[in-house]
């Protein structure tokens, strides 16, 4: 009887200092309801603990419904978030509008049962000590959507330090991505034309004022970054005979050419283009700008044996891209990557999803309807490969 009480004794002090420990990395809280409306300023506190904390958005009316891991954007809606600590010190503030691109949180039913949806990430802060936080919600503008709606703040701690350099980073990404506005009076009319793709008030200004060729836009960008983002092969053309070339390859704040823009954004009519007018080899991609991205943004490595640019354009099923990094010898039709424990070209890996979508479909499982259609991708990688056996491979099976 002692043997078994001293059992139980010692499995109950585990269990305990194992929840101490787990509290100890992580914490789940959320502060009341607000009703949101324009025109309105809320301030909420919580009592918080050092660490590193993701704070959001969450709410059981639907509001952020979307698919999981996809980009949520606020329409026709303006607000501004900020932290202060208990002394008043601005500890984070982010500025949410049209262009705002956030990531869903935590999973469903992680505060209560009856929670819908996934909830959205504003930010992510390092606290350090005890502390009464204090969050300042300004509200200016509002789609119908979301007027006297309510909503609630979560605070979750993830970790105990926060990773300093992957949150500037973060930080950099949410206050200057590429779509974000430009704030220089003087560049504002420029601006407009470029991203609404009007070659010829992109003329009329430069022409006006040549010297605007050379301006840097937010995050360091040039008049190129914009017409290849956007696809816009007329502007760029005239751009390239009109401005300073050396500018037509030039980084932005991340490091991010043109070109790499481009790809990102599969904008294929502007990507051969920029490859012939000098254009190299990207080192790295994201797949942060595709609509159907998957994930809190993805970096795909020129060398990497995992996430690499090959499997960029396979996991976004990209032909028209893949045909001119192929082209370009920036991926190869004949790399070989482990998959269940056999090598296999990325023509073997992409027939293998093809017989499995007909076998679905064989079987009238409805998910065949939602697998990707490789035919076209498979067509580009065999120009690039003297395979020529992907009809008799899917015939039999293989």
């Amino acid at each position: 009887m002692k043997k078994k009480a001293f059992a139980i004794f010692i499995i109950v002090f585990f269990i305990t200092i194992g929840v101490k420990l787990f509290f100890s990395s992580s914490y789940f809280d959320v502060s009341k309801g607000i009703l949101l409306n324009e025109h309105q300023t809320y301030t909420l506190e919580k009592n918080l603990h050092n660490g590193c904390y993701e704070v959001g958005f969450y709410s059981k009316d639907k509001l952020f419904d979307s698919a999981m891991f996809e980009a949520y954007t606020f329409q026709h809606s303006q607000f501004e978030v900020t932290l202060f600590d208990q002394g008043g010190k601005e500890l984070k503030k982010i500025v949410i509008d049209n262009n705002s691109r956030l990531q869903h949180g935590f999973s469903p039913g992680r505060i209560t049962s009856e929670t819908t949806n996934v909830a959205l990430e504003l930010f992510k802060v390092p606290l350090q000590g005890a502390n009464t936080i204090k969050a300042v919600i300004d509200v200016k503008q509002l789609n119908d959507k979301f007027k006297n709606k309510e909503v609630y703040l979560y605070f979750r701690k993830y970790a105990k330090e926060c990773d300093m350099e992957h949150l500037a980073m973060v930080d950099k990404k949410h206050t200057y991505p590429i779509n974000k506005s430009e704030t220089n009076t003087t560049l504002i009319p420029l601006y407009r034309a470029l991203t609404s793709k009007d070659t010829l008030k992109v003329e009329t200004i430069l022409d006006a004022n040549k010297s605007l060729c050379d301006s840097n836009f937010i995050g360091d960008r040039t008049v190129f970054h914009y017409s290849a983002f956007l696809d816009d092969r007329d502007t760029l053309t005239y751009l390239e005979k009109q401005c300073t070339t050396k500018l037509l390859h030039k980084p932005d704040i991340f490091t991010k050419t043109p070109l790499v823009y481009a790809i990102e954004n599969n904008a294929t009519k502007v990507l051969d283009f920029l490859f012939e007018h000098g254009g190299t080899c990207p080192e790295s991609i994201e797949n942060t700008y595709l609509k159907n991205y998957v994930g809190g943004g993805t970096v795909y490595k020129k060398d990497a044996w995992g996430d690499n640019i090959a499997k960029f354009v396979h996991n976004y099923n990209l032909p028209e891209v893949a045909d001119i990094l192929l082209k370009y010898q920036c991926i190869s039709a004949n790399e070989k990557r482990q998959n269940f424990g056999q090598e296999s070209t990325w023509i073997e890996l992409m027939e293998r999803d093809m017989r499995g979508t007909q076998q679905m479909k064989n079987d009238n499982d409805p998910r065949w309807k939602i697998q990707k259609d490789y035919t076209e991708l498979i067509k580009v990688f065999k120009k690039y490969t003297k395979d020529t056996n992907t009809t008799q491979r899917i015939n039999d099976g293989k």
